[in-house]
């Protein structure tokens, strides 16, 4: 498995947040396949995905309010 690519430059620049997407795509199209190989759908996969997601922003989000 190949790394996830750091940021082209340091600190905030236009499309770092694109740059961000591009670096994870890979390693979530890998954990797409094993869920699949594993025996779960593409779509409860997916969903699963997003639902992590949002728990790991509303994580950072509260993370953030505490600092």
């Amino acid at each position: 498995m190949q790394p996830i690519k750091a940021p082209k430059q340091d600190g905030d620049y236009d499309d770092r947040f694109l740059d961000c997407q591009e670096a994870i795509a890979n390693k979530i199209q890998q954990v797409m396949e094993e869920a699949i190989r594993a025996g779960w759908t593409r779509e409860e996969a997916a969903a699963a995905l997003v639902e992590v997601a949002d728990l790991v922003m509303e994580l950072a989000i509260e993370n953030r309010k505490d600092a």
